[in-house]
């Protein structure tokens, strides 16, 4: 074969490479759009479990209690509990002179005005009214009529004894109506536990629970120590209602 033969056949080599399809660039792709019936009804399954798992999710995220949620209901309930606490406790510490029960009237009144303050904090922090449109006690299921006291609470006359008594026996009454007092207290808080999964909240109600119920047994020690027979049964009916 000539050279020039040679070189002609190669060029024509040459052609036919570069004829080639570009397969690089014409490879077929997947499709993600289903084309059968089945492939859409698989679609729709998974898209229906990614929807179901996304609510189930945003259920468990926590969410701040509303304007008239229980736990809402019992910091405000509960502040007014807790106000008249630390009123009986600051008229015995300032007339007693014994001294065990100063300092146990002044627990409870710091106690509970620390308390006091949290709670505030909280229907602060959700952006809630520190007074709701619900009666008292409402969110317990059992809204009070005009009149009517919250568990445990002492009424204006028994305040007004607690000042006029001879101390010895303003004493004693201060530690039966305190005693009273706080099973009250630890009535509306086992109450919202049942109620509530708010941790700031349950984790209060626990708190003034375990608390309260030691200075009950506290206040009972002091009660036979002054020739009174201890508290020992559970509050009163009548004394749910007022």
């Amino acid at each position: 074969m000539s050279g020039q033969e040679i070189a002609t056949a190669g060029e024509q080599t040459s052609g036919k490479a570069l004829a080639l399809p570009d397969t690089a660039h014409t490879t077929s792709r997947p499709r993600i759009v289903p084309t059968t019936s089945g492939g859409w009804l698989l679609l729709a399954i998974a898209v229906a479990i990614i929807a179901g798992l996304a609510v189930f999710a945003w259920g468990l995220i926590p969410r701040d209690p509303g304007e008239n949620s229980p736990e809402a209901g019992f910091l405000r309930d509960m502040q007014t509990h807790h106000h008249q606490a630390v009123e009986m406790a600051m008229i015995i510490r300032d007339r007693t002179s014994d001294e065990q029960l100063k300092f146990m009237a002044t627990d409870i009144a710091f106690g509970q005005e620390t308390e006091i303050g949290m709670m505030t904090g909280y229907l602060d922090a959700w952006g809630l009214s520190f007074a709701g449109d619900d009666p008292p006690m409402a969110w317990m299921d059992h809204p009070l009529r005009d009149g009517e006291l919250m568990p445990g609470m002492a009424t204006d006359e028994q305040l007004q004894q607690l000042q006029t008594l001879p101390v010895d026996e303003a004493e004693v009454l201060f530690l039966q109506l305190m005693i009273r007092h706080h099973q009250g207290g630890v009535e509306m808080a086992q109450a919202i536990l049942a109620r509530s999964d708010n941790a700031l909240t349950t984790d209060m109600a626990n708190r003034m629970i375990r608390v309260q119920s030691s200075e009950i047994d506290t206040m009972n020690t002091f009660l036979v120590d002054r020739g009174q027979p201890p508290i020992t049964d559970p509050l009163p009916a009548t004394h749910n209602h007022g």
